[in-house]
């Protein structure tokens, strides 16, 4: 087994454990639980297989569903995340998507924030609609969106931040 393939599983089942018993019951203001898994997906290796991703989206998803008596909208909306992962990165990042490390190390801080929002917003935007899924519910579903995303790219960014600052 590579290294790759290890830490990637360590950030899996951490990241799994960390949302289930400590975010999900954070409830900040009486209803922010930051999403802070979609982390995995946000750092996934960029060469690695997109159809692995979504497999592992999926799962991700639904072990979280499993463990936190979900009604599916976790599975729901990290499949949805993975499969779009590949398209948001080509939006983001324009030339440089297809270089590895060229997003991290040689594209402007505009770029890898437009990355890390749209995947924040995007997931949050799907996991409450599947949640709420009424039309009637629509003002819920934007204030459940923005207020959740904003907390989840808080928390994602500080860490992204902390973990690229290691690497270096």
């Amino acid at each position: 087994m590579n290294h790759n393939n290890l830490t990637s599983i360590i950030q899996f089942l951490l990241l799994l454990l960390l949302q289930a018993f400590v975010f999900d019951n954070i409830n900040f203001l009486g209803f922010i639980n930051p999403n802070f898994y979609i982390l995995f997906i946000i750092i996934y290796r960029l060469n690695s297989n997109p159809t692995l991703l979504i497999i592992l989206g999926f799962t991700l998803g639904l072990f979280l569903d499993l463990l936190t008596q979900g009604s599916g909208a976790h599975t729901i909306s990290t499949l949805t995340l993975a499969y779009l992962r590949p398209f948001i990165i080509r939006f983001s990042f324009g030339v440089n998507y297809d270089i590895p490390m060229g997003m991290i190390k040689g594209s402007p801080a505009s770029q890898r924030l437009l990355y890390l929002i749209l995947m924040v917003v995007i997931h949050h935007l799907v996991l409450y609609s599947v949640v709420y899924f009424s039309f009637d519910n629509a003002l819920v579903i934007l204030k459940n969106t923005i207020i959740t995303s904003f907390f989840t790219f808080i928390m994602v960014y500080l860490t992204m931040g902390i973990l690229i600052n290691k690497n270096d």
